[in-house]
């Protein structure tokens, strides 16, 4: 079974749902149901990937403090190896909110950990951990964006294949100049972040104005699906019907029923479906989905 190399964030998280709704300045609403649990898209993709039965390593750094051990606690009765999760003495643990509806959410970061980490701050070996290196939350992780391109030719070098879902850009900006996009196999964004990227107008415009120095591009679109670049090419695959409580990790769970299938050797199409269908089951459910 090939092994899926990730590296990126670690947090709490504190999800609140069934508020009536948004939040306003000198106001309160109540919500109905809170979790709280492991967060990051990073860690996301892990445990998802192990829920799967997917072999997975998650390379990330938490604070010495009491989120972190319950971090590392939650980490491990989801049966995601925690040996390879980096310990601060000098910076506190991440913790995320998240206020989420049915169809969409507000999220607000204190992100201690995720911002400060540096490559070197990690433990060795993520090049000869697994197959595939996956990165995410590229415009959070400040300390190591410097790094990431050179990070990503070094993993094409050692023989592995290569993703980067960058996240959202609080700031709008948008810049992916340390990325070295001829060392990525597939670039996996959101349809916002696509076209916040591009500046386009629409998806499909979006991906043929995108960098062609990546093999293949993979847009998540909510409701309606995946839409793909490959070879030139542009194909939507339709997104499964379901009812939606909570988007809280969508795109995290797509992208592990995506890459756990096409690192498993299924035509890429096929891992577009696997990567609907998990996305379609996380949604159906608050906070992760057991698988």
């Amino acid at each position: 079974m090939n092994t899926v190399v990730v590296i990126g964030d670690l947090n709490v998280d504190l999800i609140l749902s069934g508020m009536p709704d948004l939040p306003a300045m000198g106001k309160e609403i109540v919500a109905t149901t809170r979790s709280t649990g492991p967060g990051g898209s990073a860690t996301n993709m892990a445990i998802i990937l192990a829920a799967n039965g997917y072999s997975v390593r998650l390379y990330s750094r938490i604070g010495n403090d009491t989120d972190g051990r319950f971090l590392l606690d939650c980490l491990r009765q989801r049966g995601v190896p925690t040996e390879k999760i980096a310990v601060s003495d000098t910076e506190s643990t991440g913790i995320t909110v998240a206020l989420t509806y049915p169809h969409d959410r507000m999220v607000i970061s204190d992100l201690g950990t995720t911002v400060a980490t540096r490559l070197e701050d990690l433990h060795e070996g993520y090049l000869s951990a697994g197959d595939h290196l996956h990165l995410t939350s590229y415009f959070l992780q400040a300390g190591l964006r410097p790094d990431l391109g050179k990070l990503l030719a070094a993993a094409k070098a050692s023989g592995m294949s290569t993703s980067l879902d960058p996240g959202h850009d609080p700031a709008e900006a948008w810049d992916l100049s340390s990325i070295d996009f001829g060392s990525l196999d597939l670039f996996m964004p959101n349809a916002d972040e696509l076209l916040g990227i591009t500046s386009a107008a629409t998806v499909e415009a979006g991906l043929q104005s995108f960098c062609e120095s990546v093999e293949t591009v993979i847009v998540k679109a909510g409701a309606e699906g995946a839409y793909m670049r490959s070879e030139g090419t542009i194909s939507h695959h339709p997104g499964i019907v379901t009812t939606v409580l909570d988007t809280t990790a969508a795109g995290d769970s797509f992208n592990a029923g995506f890459l756990g299938a096409w690192c498993g050797g299924a035509p890429i199409d096929d891992a577009i479906a696997n990567g609907n269908a998990t996305g379609a089951r996380a949604v159906a459910c608050v906070g992760l989905p057991e698988k």
